[in-house]
Parts: C-alpha cells; sequence; structure tokens
C-alpha cells in the first residue's frame, strides 16, 4: 500500500495559502477560531475523499437514499453541504442534467475551474450559516461533517438551516460515521482511541452514524422519516472496494498525523509506525466501517 504518506498528488491550487489556513509537515490545515475541522484541506485530503465517494456509492448502490430521483430527473436545486472535493456535487450533475446543483464549502481549491453548466460552487463557512434564501432547495445534501458540527451545533444551527434553505415539500438527507469495528487490533483501538479524545475535547459527536437520525426526528420539523445502514468493508485484501477501503484509510490516518500526534503522545516515528501495523491488520483481516443515511421531507 506504500509508505504512510505517499499519495498520488493531484496538480491543484495548493499553493494558494492565505490566512484561513496553516501549513504543517507539508499539509494545509484550517486556522480559523471557530473551526473544529481536524483534517487536512489540500489535495492529498480531496484525493481520499473521492476515493471513499467509490466505496460509499458501491456499498449504498448510488449517491443517496431519499426518495429523489423522479424529482432530480424533472429538474431540482439541490445543495451540497461540505462538499469537500465536489465529487458527489460532480457526479449527480452529470446523471442529471436538468437538476443545477449547488456545492459550498470553507475551501474549494480541489474543485475550482471549468465546471459543467448546471453546477456552481460557493466558498463559504458553514458555522455562519448557509448565505442562501429561504426556501431555496429541493434537496439538501451534506455527507460527513463530523468534524464540522459540534453537538450543539448540529441541532442549533445545522438543522434549522437546512431546514430554512429548503423548499416546503422538499427533502434533507444526511449521512454520517462511525469509528471502524475491530476489537482485536490494537493499532486500529488506539487510533480510534485518539479521534474519541479529540471529539470529547471539542464538543464533537464521536460516532456521528448513531445521531443523524435522531436529529432529524427530534427537530420536529420532518415527516416521511427514514435511514439506511450500511458496513462498508476496509479490507481484507482482494476485493477491488475493500481495497480502496484500505487506501482511504490508510490516508485517513495520515491525514491526521499532526493531531493524532498531539493526543497520543507519540514522535512521527512512533506514529508511522502505529498506522503501518494498523493498515496491515486491514490488509490481511480486514474490518467494516459503519455509515448511516437518514432523511425526511419538510413538512408543508
Amino acid at each position: 500500500m506504500g509508505g504512510c504518506c505517499s499519495l498520488i498528488r493531484r496538480k491543484k491550487n495548493d499553493q494558494q495559502f492565505n490566512s484561513k489556513f496553516k501549513v504543517i509537515d507539508g499539509r494545509r490545515f484550517q486556522q480559523l477560531d471557530d473551526s473544529n475541522y481536524v483534517l487536512p484541506n489540500d489535495s492529498d485530503e480531496d484525493e481520499r475523499l473521492d476515493i471513499q465517494h467509490i466505496i460509499l456509492k458501491n456499498t449504498f448502490n448510488g449517491n443517496f437514499s431519499a426518495p429523489v430521483d423522479q424529482l432530480l430527473r424533472s429538474g431540482a436545486r439541490v445543495l451540497d453541504v461540505g462538499c469537500g472535493s465536489g465529487v458527489w456535487t460532480l457526479d449527480l450533475a452529470k446523471e442529471y442534467p436538468n437538476s443545477h446543483f449547488v456545492g459550498i464549502d470553507i475551501t474549494l481549491a480541489g474543485v475550482m475551474g471549468e465546471t459543467p453548466s448546471n453546477v456552481e460552487f460557493i466558498e463559504y463557512n458553514v458555522l455562519d450559516g448557509l448565505p442562501f434564501n429561504s426556501n431555496s432547495f429541493d434537496y439538501v445534501f451534506a455527507r460527513a461533517l463530523i468534524s464540522v458540527y459540534t453537538r450543539a451545533q448540529w441541532t442549533e444551527l445545522a438543522i434549522p438551516e437546512y431546514v430554512r434553505v429548503t423548499k416546503p415539500g422538499g427533502w434533507v438527507e444526511l449521512m454520517e460515521l462511525g469509528l471502524p469495528r475491530d476489537g482485536n487490533d490494537i493499532n486500529i483501538q488506539r487510533l480510534g482511541n485518539a479521534w474519541i479524545s479529540i471529539a470529547e475535547s471539542k464538543g464533537l459527536v464521536v460516532e456521528t452514524n448513531f445521531e443523524v437520525r435522531g436529529f432529524i426526528e427530534q427537530s420536529g420539523f420532518f415527516t416521511n422519516i427514514n435511514h439506511e445502514t450500511q458496513h462498508v468493508p476496509i479490507g481484507p485484501k482482494g476485493d477491488k472496494h475493500a481495497e480502496l477501503g484500505i487506501r482511504c484509510f490508510r490516508d485517513l490516518w495520515c491525514g491526521l498525523k499532526v493531531p493524532y500526534m498531539a493526543v497520543m503522545q507519540v514522535t512521527g516515528e512512533h506514529y508511522d509506525a502505529i498506522v503501518e501495523a494498523a493498515v496491515h491488520s486491514l490488509i490481511h483481516k480486514g474490518t467494516t466501517w459503519e455509515f448511516t443515511r437518514a432523511w425526511g421531507q419538510k413538512k408543508g
């Protein structure tokens, strides 16, 4: 699988740094005072997000679970909150040319450039709310924002804003994740415990996959609520998508090296050895990664 931090780099605009970011060991991180985000914002992370997208689309047999296929075919306005590399937005825009897609994230270095005519990307910090009029979208989608919102922000900011910009009768879908389930490998456990420590220190939800349906139900804004949970295979070696999962996790752990080293109180060399051992376990034994999609229709 290669060394801990070896990755095929995209030739993107990573040199255009500004006051929103800092560079540590060649990786670009947010440095906003109100940011909870611990992963890098750079082309390596965009590459990992693209791989993650392929894995999740395969596991869930599609890019969404809410009943919006006909809506998208006939023509809808769609918002992708925290769009990252833009891969979900661009994938759906190609499949549904009659719909218009908007992706929003704090930085869009990985997606700047020519885009399809039915796509637009906006740089904006979603912790400041959403920069759209009320009742603007037919479908709002948000995925893997586990490190964006605190528990309080999920219920007091995220859900109310998603509801506000969604049209009556429109749909909101959340897709969130848990920790890899492997009770036997000590190195995978140590890496998971590092996330738990960081999440608890920041007031984040440790495993948002267990919470997203509740966020929708308890808000009182939705009807026709449902959810779908899948266990994403991460290894062992032999299956195409399971092997992509190994690469995704290797690159995830590499991206988290700086914050994880701090909470684990280990040297860089020691951390790399822990990741190497964890990846070895994924290659030979594998594990699973739980994702849940939850969705609801805004009351009219």
